[in-house]
């Protein structure tokens, strides 16, 4: 299920109310594009704040999976969703 939920979008020209769908793993869609979630200590190393499409929204980085693919050309977003969990207990090291 995608919980849909208005957000101030802050673009340089204009203040747009736009809403954003969540889905059920908390992966953000956004004008057709998809954003990934990652707390601030689970960053990738490629990321860069000047260079990354970034959204920061509810304590959590939302990078676009087109930078991932750019990044990293062997990423597997199939594989990211299955082993992406928001409890410490499954897997420490892939919880969201």
């Amino acid at each position: 299920m995608d919980n849909i939920i208005e957000y101030k979008i802050i673009n340089k020209n204009k203040n747009t109310m736009q809403k954003l769908k969540f889905t059920s793993l908390n992966i953000l869609k956004l004008n057709n594009k998809i954003y990934l979630p990652y707390q601030l200590h689970q960053l990738p190393k490629w990321f860069n704040k000047y260079n990354t499409n970034f959204i920061s929204i509810k304590g959590y980085t939302y990078i676009l999976l087109e930078d991932h693919i750019d990044q990293n050309p062997y990423f597997n977003f199939k594989n990211f969703k299955e082993k992406l969990v928001f409890h410490k207990s499954y897997n420490y090291k892939q919880s969201r």
